[in-house]
């Protein structure tokens, strides 16, 4: 399964309906795509973008951009690439992605996406590779521009449809922000996260699926944990 395929498929799953329609000619992609998910793609009515290195009139062996990679930190953190101010100026549009990245492990896959471009505002979508059989969490901080840290807890939890994946909005995100992550990782039975940390965190999901993710955390936590996070949905 590829990388492009997981995010497009959750990305499609978590815009709850609100697909923009598409450009009067749009080319397909074929070049890259298993015969699997190419059957999937004509079942589902969506058109494969031609894959980077795959894109028409592109010659075989060409050299494409590098992929932007994680670098190891201490404490079982990775610092995630910042977004120049070029990535932050060619990303038109809401929905779009501007950076992909995969965590240390492989596991995990960070999409950054711009959610409003009124407001130049970033989401943070998290996809898992694999299936998970319960919710797990990763954490992530970043620097917003006045110089303020903010973390966010990002639960996912397992899907009956669909990949493993979150979305959330992260405030106050821009060009140059610093930000790492850590996870994912199983939910801790006794956790002992801020409570005002907690409440941004869930506040901060952007859709239902990463809401039902909390509500499945609550319900592996205990009473104080549950009640912040029913109060915060």
């Amino acid at each position: 399964m590829t990388r492009g395929s997981i995010v497009r498929r959750s990305w499609s799953s978590f815009s709850s309906g609100r697909r923009a329609a598409p450009p009067a000619a749009r080319e397909r992609g074929r070049a890259g795509y298993a015969l699997w998910q190419r059957a999937w793609a004509s079942f589902a009515g969506i058109d494969l973008p031609p894959r980077l290195g795959h894109a028409p009139g592109t010659a075989t062996g060409s050299t494409s951009e590098p992929r932007p990679q994680v670098l190891p930190a201490s404490g079982g953190w990775f610092v995630l690439p910042s977004l120049p101010s070029a990535g932050a100026l060619t990303a038109s549009g809401s929905d779009t992605a501007v950076l992909e990245v995969s965590s240390p492990d492989l596991r995990a896959v960070f999409v950054l996406r711009r959610v409003d471009e009124r407001t130049a505002e970033y989401g943070l979508e998290l996809v898992l590779r694999d299936v998970a059989d319960q919710p797990e969490l990763a954490t992530v901080r970043y620097t917003r521009p006045d110089g303020e840290q903010r973390t966010l807890l990002i639960p996912v939890a397992p899907s009956p449809v669909g990949p493993t994946a979150s979305f959330v909005r992260l405030e106050g995100f821009a060009a140059g922000s610093a930000w790492q992550a850590a996870g994912p990782a199983a939910v801790p039975e006794n956790p002992d996260w801020p409570s005002a940390t907690l409440a941004d965190s869930v506040r901060a999901a952007y859709n239902e699926a990463t809401r039902e993710a909390w509500r499945q955390v609550g319900e592996r936590t205990g009473r104080a944990i549950r009640e912040t996070i029913d109060g915060a949905l």
